[in-house]
């Protein structure tokens, strides 16, 4: 059994061994990737969750019937987040609620050199 020359590109040059080079380029590459979108992802859901820990207090304070910025506190609390503010103005309520950042967020944040926001949102119940 005889063995094969290695293959040559147009210019004389063996490319034996070329798929391990550009595997390890790429390795870095696509875990820089998956971890970029584990961070968008950790930050998408917490916005989200804000969001709904809002929605969950505009309507416990428009249910309330004595101090519904108190039943607000309640329920924003309830799901991790702070009452940040309220008002009621005849039927509508409004109210605004914050969270910090998720951790990892706030690692990727530091690590870049800047500082990772509190993450808020506002809702308002009332009639159309």
């Amino acid at each position: 059994m005889t063995r094969r020359p290695a293959r040559t590109s147009g210019r004389g040059r063996c490319d034996q061994g070329a798929a391990v080079v550009w595997t390890l380029a790429l390795i870095p590459v696509l875990l820089l990737a998956f971890a970029a979108a584990g961070v968008v992802g950790a930050l998408a859901l917490a916005r989200q969750r804000v969001a709904t820990a809002a929605d969950v207090a505009v309507l416990a304070a428009a249910q309330a019937l004595v101090d519904p910025c108190a039943a607000a506190d309640r329920a924003a609390r309830a799901n991790g987040t702070t009452l940040v503010a309220c008002s009621t103005e005849g039927d509508d309520v409004t109210v605004t609620v914050s969270r910090p950042a998720p951790e990892l967020v706030v690692r990727v944040a530091a690590m870049l050199g800047g500082a990772a926001p509190d993450l808020s949102s506002t809702a308002r119940a009332g009639p159309p």
